[in-house]
């Protein structure tokens, strides 16, 4: 049994940890996936819901980028939908958390005339964001 283990790549303890680390479902959505999952082909139909929702999700979030507004926010919300069904995307939201908190661990450091001025281009920025959207619309 162990030499079939170590033959498939992957053990059962690294399984074990993958499946931890696996955010599921909020408590409150937990007995829907459960009655879904009960059924024939529930596991299928659920993933598909899943990625749908996920995929949407992000689709909205990729196309207000441009705009002010909640843009890579909308996109990590629907990384994080994806990633309770789907291994790749936890993975894909683990690596996105830690360059982020990477950034602003690096930003923290900086003295208060570099975040001023990171701060600036970032409202600058956006303000260019804007301005380009309002010449669009008019």
């Amino acid at each position: 049994m162990a030499e079939e283990r170590a033959g498939s790549g992957t053990s059962q303890d690294e399984r074990e940890v993958a499946e931890r680390e696996q955010p599921g479902p909020p408590k409150w959505l937990r007995p829907v996936r459960d009655r879904v999952l009960a059924l024939p082909g529930g596991r299928t139909v659920w993933r598909l819901l899943i990625g749908l929702v996920g995929g949407v999700i992000v689709v909205i979030g990729l196309l207000l980028i441009p705009l002010p507004g909640p843009g890579w926010a909308l996109v990590f919300v629907g990384v994080a939908v994806w990633a309770t069904e789907f291994q790749w995307a936890n993975r894909l939201l683990q690596f996105g958390r830690r360059v982020l908190r990477q950034w602003t661990d690096w930003a923290k450091r900086q003295s208060l005339v570099v975040r001023l001025l990171l701060g600036l281009v970032g409202l600058l920025v956006l303000a260019g964001v804007a301005w380009l959207g309002w010449q669009t619309l008019h």
